[in-house]
C-alpha cells in the first residue's frame, strides 16, 4: 500500500515538528535559566506555535501581552489586600470582573483575567506576591519568544505560497459542488447533505480569512497584502455565487430547464473544469475560452425565450426563477474568470516567494 503525502498532510506534519521542537526547547532554556515553574514555558511555545509565522507572531503578542497586564494587576492586588480568605476571595472576585471587562472585544487581554486569579491563588499564602508575578512573566516570555524563533527556522513558511495551497484547496471543494449540480436532485436528503458542503466550503473560507489577516504580521507580509484580500474576498463571491445557483436551479420551472437547462448544465460542467484546472495549478486558458462559449451558448438560449414558440408554458411566475437562475449563472462566469486571474497573481508571487 502506497501512502500518498498530500500537500495538508505535509503542512500538519510541519506544524506538529515545529510544536516538538518549541516544547522542548522551551523546556530545556527554562530548566537551564533555573526558572522556578519552567512548565508555564512549555505551555506558552505549545500554545503560541502556529501554522504561520502571522498567525504565531498573533498568537505570541496576545499572550504576552495578556499575561504582563494580568500579572502586574493581579501581583499588586496580591501584595496590597490583607491575606485571609474573606480578603483574598473579595479581591479574586473584583480583579477578575474588572480585567474580564476590560478583555471583552479585545483579544490581547484576554488572558489578563485567567493571568491574575492564578497569581492571587498561587500567592494566598506567599511572601513575596510580586517576584512570583515577576517570574510569570519571564516564564510566559521565554515561551513564547521560543514559539517565534522555532516557527522562523524550522521549516520556515513560504507565505504567499502556503496562502495560494489553501486557496487551491478551497477551489476543489467548489469544483465538486458545481460539477454535481446539474444532476442533483431536489429531495430533502439531498438539500441537507448540499448544506453540510456549502457550510464546509463557509469555514474553510473563514479559516482563509484569518490566514490572510494573520499574513500582515509576518515580515514583508503587508507587500502582498491587497492581492491577498482580493483574492479572498473573489472566493467568498464564487462560493455565493454557487449557492445561488443552486437555489436558482431548485426554484427553476420545468419550462426554464427545458430552455435553458442544457445551457445551464453546460456551463456549471465547464465551470468545475475550470476550477479543477484551478486547483491543480495547470493552465486555465483553454477552460476559460470555454467558459466563454457556455455563457454565449446561455445567452443566445435567455434570447430565443422571447420566440413564440419557446415561450409557450412559461408566465410571469415562471419567468422571474428563470431570469433568476440566468443572473446567477452570469454572475458565476463573471467572478469565475476573476478569481483565474486573482490566483494567477497569486502563482506570480508565490514563485518568487
Amino acid at each position: 500500500m502506497t501512502l500518498r503525502l498530500t500537500d495538508r498532510h505535509a503542512a500538519d506534519l510541519r506544524l506538529a515538528a515545529k510544536v516538538a521542537v518549541a516544547a522542548g526547547s522551551a523546556f530545556v532554556l527554562a530548566t537551564l535559566l533555573n526558572l522556578p515553574q519552567g512548565y508555564w514555558s512549555v505551555i506558552s511555545a505549545l500554545i503560541v506555535v502556529q501554522g504561520s509565522v502571522g498567525g504565531t507572531l498573533a498568537a505570541a503578542q496576545e499572550r504576552a501581552v495578556g499575561t504582563l497586564v494580568g500579572a502586574a494587576v493581579g501581583g499588586v492586588a496580591a501584595f496590597l489586600h490583607p491575606h485571609s480568605l474573606v480578603t483574598t476571595s473579595v479581591t479574586l472576585t473584583v480583579v477578575v470582573a474588572a480585567l474580564a471587562f476590560a478583555a471583552a472585544g479585545r483579544p490581547m487581554l484576554k488572558l489578563a483575567p485567567v493571568t491574575a486569579a492564578i497569581l492571587l491563588v498561587a500567592t494566598a499564602n506567599q511572601p513575596d506576591q510580586l517576584a512570583v508575578a515577576v517570574e510569570r512573566v519571564l516564564e510566559v516570555t521565554l515561551g513564547c519568544v521560543v514559539g517565534v524563533v522555532v516557527t522562523l527556522a524550522v521549516f520556515p513558511n513560504r507565505l504567499d505560497r502556503d496562502i495560494a495551497r489553501e486557496a487551491r484547496l478551497i477551489v476543489a471543494d467548489l469544483a465538486r459542488l458545481l460539477r454535481g449540480a446539474p444532476d442533483r436532485r431536489r429531495d430533502p436528503d439531498s438539500a441537507h447533505l448540499l448544506l453540510g458542503q456549502q457550510d464546509a466550503i463557509r469555514r474553510k473560507l473563514a479559516v482563509f480569512e484569518k490566514s490572510v489577516a494573520d499574513a500582515r504580521r509576518a515580515p514583508g507580509g503587508r507587500a502582498t497584502a491587497e492581492a491577498r484580500s482580493a483574492l479572498a474576498r473573489t472566493l467568498w463571491r464564487v462560493r455565493n455565487d454557487s449557492v445561488a445557483v443552486e437555489r436558482a436551479l431548485a426554484a427553476a420551472p420545468d419550462a426554464a430547464r427545458r430552455i435553458v437547462g442544457p445551457s445551464a448544465a453546460d456551463l456549471l460542467l465547464t465551470a468545475a473544469d475550470l476550477l479543477d484546472a484551478l486547483a491543480a495549478g495547470d493552465d486555465p486558458g483553454p477552460a476559460r475560452e470555454q467558459l466563454a462559449l457556455k455563457r454565449a451558448a446561455l445567452d443566445d438560449a435567455v434570447a430565443h425565450i422571447r420566440d413564440g414558440e419557446s415561450a409557450v408554458g412559461i408566465d410571469v411566475g415562471d419567468a422571474v426563477p428563470t431570469l433568476g437562475l440566468v443572473f446567477a449563472l452570469r454572475n458565476l462566469s463573471g467572478n469565475l474568470s476573476d478569481l483565474a486571474d486573482r490566483l494567477g497573481e497569486a502563482r506570480d508571487v508565490a514563485s518568487g516567494d
